[in-house]
């Protein structure tokens, strides 16, 4: 037989979620009947604009590990203070540092890692360099 505390925190958890899906569901109605406004005044001012060919914009969820811009500001001090030009991991392993993250974790470096080169690469070509040899990339700030 089931136990009741467990059968008590399945419903409770499939109440939150079918919630969550319903609230999930409400918002993409009004998200949509707002976009078929857009497109209709869009059209008012420029009729020759066909609305469905403008692709829609990625939306990038802020992390609880940074503020905006904070990630970026750390990854150029990382690079003004090394000697040489760092790899993705080595400049990973010194942003945890800082932020008194445990670089001995695999999940969170991994995850880190991911954000430091997607950081990297969004970078302005005359603020940083890519260095590659082969298929070792390094990073340093540009001079």
């Amino acid at each position: 037989m089931a136990e009741p505390h467990v059968v008590a925190a399945l419903k409770d958890n499939r109440a939150e979620l079918s919630g969550s899906i319903a609230d999930l569901e409400k918002r993409i109605g009004q998200h949509r009947a707002d976009l078929l406004h857009v497109d209709a005044v869009l059209r008012l001012f420029a009729p020759e604009i066909e609305p469905a060919t403008i692709p829609p914009r990625a939306v990038r969820r802020p992390n609880s590990w940074f503020k905006p811009g904070e990630l970026a500001r750390l990854l150029f001090e990382v690079l003004r203070t090394a000697p040489a030009a760092l790899s993705v991991r080595e400049i990973t392993v010194q942003v945890m540092e800082r932020r008194g993250l445990d670089p001995q974790d695999a999940r969170t470096t991994e995850l880190l890692r991911k954000l430091v080169s997607n950081a990297l690469n969004r970078q302005a070509a005359d603020l940083v360099e890519r260095i590659q040899d082969g298929v070792l990339v390094s990073w340093r700030v540009r001079e």
